[in-house]
């Protein structure tokens, strides 16, 4: 048995200052006494002297690069990461000890402290075995024979110990807003832990457990490593003094010191280990989010994902994304937490959910306060705050204690959602490793609201689950709605349309549902709309109507392989011809084109569908793109059209502008949102394929669709008959004004047609009338040439008055819908009452008819 011996004199007598003259002793005490679990990297850091530190290599247990920056510190101790999240490396000291505290590994432990014993006249000397196991057999019977004195002295060392934790600024704070049972609640497990220290029945895995949960304890309540030391130093100084008197012999005395010392620094290595537990899963947790971020996915996966590694921290229990409904009462959208998922409906019921609205209670908590202050707000202890006195009740009986709410905001600064986390310890968001920690998820997370997510309309957390559960059944209708050919009115194909129904005679649209969908419900509602259109198209082709269908396809399918095996599969097991299905893509998000053209989209046409792009116009279209997918067609915005009434010289010129590019590289053009004549006629005046809307025909059942025909379209460019047709005439006179030029023969050819505008003022009797003078100006002015004096201002009048006949025109429409509505509304009231009657009329006898019932002789 080797044993070193260590000197406990009256003059600062030292653990680690080794009094045998053995090197190799010299070295092997210092290693004990740092700490047997430290790496050797990490204890030869500590050894090496300052002036010869030297960065370690990627090969030398070189801590992890910090994700939020990228930066890799050396091992040395004076080393930090440059965005300063967390410390890659800390040297914490202390008057009594100096740690070593290496996120990546355990941290060694090298005691440096002033002992002074009761007989400080002698220089007694301190014999350690090195092969002593701090929880072995000859340990617990040390640590047995000094039970007797170490309850006699435990709570007053406790005591001091505590006043020494919680005397810095922080967690004092947090503790003065605890009341006595709170705080009682929060020391009852790290103080057990310190009662069974020297317990000699104690076995190294339960003290390791139980040290590295307390560790992880202090660290929740914001106690610095530093803070730990020096209190440890300080309960061990002062329990070896307190045992000198009382034990026997000086060689007993001197193993039982040995056993103590060694318990109490495995405890507190245990504990510092526990905490670089903890700040490693917090700095995963930022790198995991910060690699959700790079990925492709929807934004309801990306915060549910996010909000997954957040609550899977230790301590965690709860976190939320929300945002405020029309009426300003913030609505949880996505909940993670079992708990919180249990009673974010009661919530909702008993009408106590958070809002944003001045003067309500329900607005001075953090939710309500980080919305109109754009600040990360918190609350130490839920049920300390006043302000979260609505939920003190659910909160309680919940275990939420502390909450942090991180507004999210989007490029011009505006909130628009919030991400909410709770925490089952005080205090434990007021760490400014934590504060950053917060700081940092909210950089990543606006990258994203910045680009448009979380734009759209407000989906409670059980609307979204309902929905979802509607979708797992099965519960999905498929409308269709025709698309004409413009030229000739005949039917080209149909547009699948996917509802969701609520079982009460209505049905969800996918305004109301997609934005509650992730990417496994995307997936399964593609696959289930896609087998029905082409179940249904069969039904059609059986009963003589052979036709297209056009099915809506997610942008992800781009960068998601999963939508091509769908498709594949199904359409293999379909009877119908690839080329009778069109995909339209969706403009809700941008795509990797390079990946998209080099990857999956030369299998997505080897399918033999026609790919179309959807809603082109609507902000994340570019004709780029267009070009670079190679897509057959491409749909103008119907948000775009509708705008037509009030600003035509730009709806009607954008279409005009699409239409004419995308024909130049061979792509078909479809108009949607066509919800009047002159709509229809604008569009197919201006040159388009294919026109959709409401003007044509409304969504409608599979069964409908054989039985429906549209009317022929006789549209002829130069006899308009609506005001917004006769201005789609004007933009094709005047692009043919302005490539003649001052060429007089092309000129003479262009004036020599009449003008569409004229054959519309002629038929409406508006020759005489301002409109009609203006135009008869225009004329003239034009027989000098685009390019004349006059000309542009002549354009320029005409163009404003018939922009008012387009207005006008467009209240006479509407006012004549509301009509025929009402028209409508009232033929089907009366056909259900008569409906009714007749029912009546055949199950009650007195009406059948008109007779009474005879009476009974």
């Amino acid at each position: 048995m080797r044993r070193t011996l260590v000197h406990l004199g009256a003059e600062n007598a030292r653990f680690g200052e080794i009094q045998t003259p053995s090197s190799p002793g010299r070295d092997l005490m210092k290693r004990r006494i740092r700490g047997a679990n430290s790496g050797s990297a990490q204890r030869s850091a500590a050894r090496r002297p300052a002036g010869n530190e030297r960065d370690a290599g990627e090969g030398n247990g070189a801590p992890p690069p910090c994700p939020p920056c990228g930066s890799r510190a050396p091992t040395r101790p004076s080393s930090t990461c440059r965005c300063a999240y967390l410390d890659l490396t800390k040297k914490v000291r202390s008057p009594r000890f100096i740690v070593w505290a290496p996120i990546s590994g355990k941290s060694g432990v090298r005691l440096e402290t002033d002992l002074t014993t009761s007989r400080a006249s002698s220089r007694e000397p301190f014999t350690m075995n090195e092969d002593l196991d701090p929880f072995g057999r000859h340990a617990a019977h040390l640590l047995h024979a000094a039970q007797g004195y170490v309850s006699d002295i435990d709570d007053q060392l406790i005591a001091a110990f505590q006043r020494g934790l919680f005397r810095h600024a922080g967690p004092e704070d947090v503790i003065a807003l605890l009341t006595p049972e709170q705080f009682a609640h929060t020391q009852a497990r790290p103080l057990a832990q310190l009662r069974h220290l020297l317990d000699p029945d104690l076995d190294r895995n339960t003290h390791e457990r139980e040290a590295i949960a307390t560790g992880q304890i202090y660290s929740f309540l914001g106690i610095k490593t530093s803070w730990l030391v020096d209190s440890y130093a300080l309960y061990l100084e002062r329990l070896l003094q307190r045992l000198g008197p009382w034990i026997g012999a000086p060689d007993r005395r001197v193993h039982i010191r040995s056993a103590v010392t060694m318990r109490v620094m495995a405890n507190l290595n245990a504990q510092v280990h526990g905490r670089e537990i903890l700040a490693r899963a917090e700095q995963e947790a930022v790198a995991q989010i910060s690699g959700l971020l790079q990925g492709a996915m929807t934004f309801n996966d990306l915060v549910r994902q996010a909000l997954n590694h957040l609550t899977a921290l230790p301590g965690m229990v709860a976190g939320t994304f929300a945002r405020p409904d029309s009426r300003g009462d913030i609505q949880c959208e996505i909940v993670v937490g079992e708990t919180m998922e249990r009673h974010v409906a009661s919530l909702l019921a008993c009408n106590i959910v958070p809002t944003i609205r001045d003067g309500d209670p329900r607005g001075l908590g953090p939710s309500g306060r980080a919305w109109r202050s754009n600040q990360i707000q918190q609350a130490l202890i839920i049920a300390s705050d006043h302000t979260f006195a609505p939920w003190h009740e659910y909160a309680r009986r919940l275990g939420y204690v502390s909450q942090a709410t991180i507004p999210l905001a989007d490029r011009a600064g505006c909130p628009r959602a919030l991400l909410s986390l709770y925490h089952s310890w005080p205090g434990y968001f007021s760490v400014p490793r934590r504060v950053n920690l917060l700081t940092h998820i909210r950089a990543g997370l606006e990258t994203v609201i910045a680009q448009g997510a979380a734009s759209g309309h407000v989906i409670s957390h059980p609307a979204r689950i309902a929905y979802r559960e509607t979708l797992s059944r099965g519960d999905l209708v498929m409308l269709y709605q025709p698309v004409i050919d413009l030229r000739s009115g005949g039917l080209a194909k149909v547009e699948a349309l996917a509802r969701l129904d609520k079982h009460d005679g209505t049905y969800a649209a996918p305004g109301d549902f997609l934005a509650a969908f992730g990417e496994h419900e995307l997936r399964q509602l593609f696959a289930l709309g896609l087998r029905q259109a082409l179940r249904d198209l069969r039904d059609w082709q059986d009963q003589g109507l052979v036709t297209s269908v056009a099915v809506n396809l997610p942008t992800q399918a781009f960068v998601d392989d999963e939508y091509l095996r769908i498709a594949r599969e199904i359409l293999r097991d379909s009877p119908m011809e690839p080329e009778r299905i069109t995909l339209e893509l969706l403009e809700n998000g941008e795509i990797d084109n390079k990946q998209a053209r080099t990857k999956l989209l030369p299998q997505w046409k080897a399918l033999g569908v026609r790919l179309a792009q959807d809603d082109l116009g609507s902000g994340y279209s570019s004709l780029i793109r267009m070009e670079q997918l190679g897509v057959d067609d491409v749909k103008i915005d119907h948000g775009l059209v509708r705008a037509a009434a009030q600003a035509p010289h730009k709806a009607l010129r954008f279409i005009y502008h699409l239409t004419h590019l995308a024909h130049d590289v061979g792509i078909r053009v479809t108009v949607e949102g066509l919800e009047t004549g002159g709509l229809i006629e604008a569009a197919a005046i201006l040159g388009a394929d294919f026109g959709q809307g409401y003007a044509i025909a409304r969504p409608m059942a599979a069964n409908d669709i054989r039985r429906w025909r549209h009317a022929p379209l006789a549209i002829e460019p130069r006899h308009p008959r609506t005001a917004l047709g006769a201005y789609a005439a004007m933009i094709l006179r005047n692009a043919l004004m302005i490539l003649a030029g001052t060429r007089s023969e092309f000129l003479r050819a262009v004036l020599s047609e009449p003008s569409g505008l004229a054959y519309y003022l002629h038929a409406h009797d508006l020759e005489d009338t301002a409109l009609g003078h203006a135009h008869a100006h225009l004329l003239d002015c034009a027989q000098a040439g685009a390019d004349s004096v006059g000309y542009g201002d002549a354009h320029q009048a005409v163009e404003a008055l018939l922009r008012a006949h387009i207005v006008t025109e467009a209240s006479a429409v509407a006012t004549s819908g509301s009509r025929s509505a009402a028209r409508l509304g009232a033929s089907r009231r009366q056909a259900a009452q008569t409906t009714q009657r007749g029912t009546t009329a055949r199950t009650n006898p007195r009406m059948r008819q008109g007779r009474r019932p005879a009476r009974p002789s």
